[in-house]
C-alpha cells in the first residue's frame, strides 16, 4: 500500500506503475511529508509483536528504514555507488539540483560504496558531475570507441561556453585543426575502411572545414570504377556536396577504364556524360584513320556498332559529329538503292550535298563520297 501511495512529482504515469501523481512542487512537497508519516508510525506497529519470523520482521524492518531514507541501511542494501546516488534522490534528496550538489553527493557516494570497475564509467560521471570538460574527453578517449568521442563532444559544447572555445579553437599542434575537426577525421577513416560504411563517411568529412573537403575528395576518387552501380552512388555523393569537377573526374576515370578493357560503349557513355570533348575527338580520329583505310561497306559495319552506341546526340560527341552524318547518308542511300522508297532517295541526296558543303567533311572521304553520288 506504501509503496502504491508513494509520490512521484510528474503529470501522469504510465499504466500499471505505482505511485501518486503530483504535479507541482508544493503539492510533492505535502505529499512526501504525509507519506513520511505514514512510513514511520509503522514502527510503532503492533505486527512486530505479532511477527513470530525473525527474518521476515527484519527484512520488513529493514524496508521500512530505507524508505525513511535512513542512510545506514540504504548504504548496506546497495552494492555500487551509482545505486547509493540514486536511492538519495527517491529517498532523502528528491529536490537535488545543480552539477555541484550533485558532484558532492556522488563523491560521498564513491567514499562509501568505492568502485574498482575498469569500464571507465565512474570517471566518465565524474567529469560531467563536476564539469570538466577535459576528463570527460579523455576517459571517453581512453576507453570508448571514435563513435562515442565524437558525439560526446557536441552534449560538451552545449550551453558551456568554455568547452565550446576549448573543442572548436584551431591548435598549431593539430595541424591548424580543432580538437572536433581531429576526432571528426579520426572517426571518418575509421568508416572509410570498410566498404559497407565508407558512404557514411562524407557526412563527417563535410562538417570538416580545414581538412575535411580535401579527404573528402580523395575518399571520393579513389572508389573503384569497375561496377557503374558504386560509380552511380559516388557521382550522387559529388552532387550532394556539390563537388562537380570531382564528378567530373571520376567519369573521365571510368570511361577510360571501360574503354581500356573493351567495353567501348560503355566508356563512349562516361565520356558524354564528362562532356570529355578532346577524349571524344581522339576517338572520332581514331575512327577516321581505321576507315580511311578502307571505306567498304563490311568495313563500315565494323564500326557502326560503336557509333550506333554514341547516340542521337550530336552535340555532345564532338568530333564525332561527321561519322554520323555519314552514317545516316548511308542508311538512307541503302534504302534507295532498295527501291523502298522516293523519299528514301530525296533524303540521300539532301544527305550528300549537306556532306560535300560540310568544311569538316575529311578529304579521304571524297572519293568515297563521290563514287557513292554516282
Amino acid at each position: 500500500v506504501l509503496v502504491s501511495t508513494m509520490p512521484r512529482m510528474r503529470p501522469d504515469l504510465p499504466k500499471g506503475k505505482l505511485g501518486q501523481c503530483c504535479k507541482t512542487r508544493p503539492d510533492f512537497i505535502k505529499a512526501w511529508e504525509k507519506w513520511r508519516g505514514q512510513v514511520s508510525k509503522l514502527e510503532c506497529s503492533a505486527f512486530w509483536i505479532q511477527c513470530s519470523h525473525q527474518k521476515t520482521r527484519d527484512g520488513l524492518k529493514n524496508l521500512l528504514h530505507i524508505m525513511m531514507g535512513n542512510i545506514k541501511d540504504l548504504t548496506a542494501a546497495t552494492s555500487h555507488w551509482l545505486e547509493l546516488f540514486a536511492s538519495h534522490f527517491l529517498y532523502i534528496r528528491p529536490f537535488t539540483v545543480g552539477f555541484e550538489g550533485m558532484h558532492h553527493l556522488a563523491q560521498k557516494c564513491i567514499q562509501l560504496k568505492p568502485s574498482f570497475d575498469t569500464n571507465g564509467l565512474t570517471g566518465l560521471l565524474n567529469g560531467i558531475l563536476s564539469e570538466n570538460p577535459e576528463v570527460v574527453l579523455a576517459e571517453c578517449t581512453k576507453k570508448f570507441g571514435p563513435w562515442m568521442v565524437t558525439h560526446c563532444m557536441e552534449l560538451l559544447a552545449a550551453d558551456n561556453d568554455y568547452a565550446d572555445i576549448m573543442l572548436h579553437e584551431e591548435r598549431p599542434n593539430f595541424g591548424g585543426i580543432s580538437i572536433e575537426e581531429l576526432h571528426r577525421l579520426v572517426y571518418a577513416q575509421v568508416l572509410c575502411s570498410h566498404s559497407s560504411t565508407w558512404q557514411i563517411a562524407p557526412t563527417y568529412l563535410s562538417s570538416c572545414l580545414n581538412q575535411g573537403l580535401g579527404l573528402l575528395e580523395i575518399l571520393l576518387l579513389k572508389q573503384p570504377i569497375q561496377d557503374n552501380r558504386l560509380v552511380l552512388k559516388t557521382l550522387e555523393l559529388c552532387r550532394l556536396y556539390e563537388l562537380e569537377n570531382v564528378g567530373t573526374n571520376i567519369m573521365k576515370i571510368a570511361g577510360c577504364y571501360h574503354w581500356k578493357h573493351g567495353r567501348k560503349g560503355t566508356g563512349v557513355y562516361w565520356f558524354q556524360q564528362a562532356h570529355d570533348k578532346v577524349r571524344l575527338d581522339r576517338i572520332a580520329q581514331q575512327l577516321f584513320e581505321r576507315i580511311g583505310k578502307s571505306v567498304a561497306d563490311d568495313n563500315f559495319k565494323q564500326w557502326e556498332g560503336l557509333l550506333e552506341l554514341l547516340g542521337s546526340d550530336i552535340g555532345s560527341a564532338g568530333g564525332l559529329e561527321f561519322l554520323h552524318r555519314y552514317r545516316d547518308f548511308k542508311r538512307s542511300l541503302q534504302q534507295a538503292l532498295e527501291g523502298r522508297t522516293g523519299e528514301a532517295a530525296r533524303q540521300t541526296v539532301e544527305f550528300l550535298i549537306q556532306l560535300m558543303r560540310n568544311p569538316s567533311t575529311p578529304q579521304r572521304f571524297w572519293l568515297p563520297l563521290l563514287h557513292d553520288s554516282v
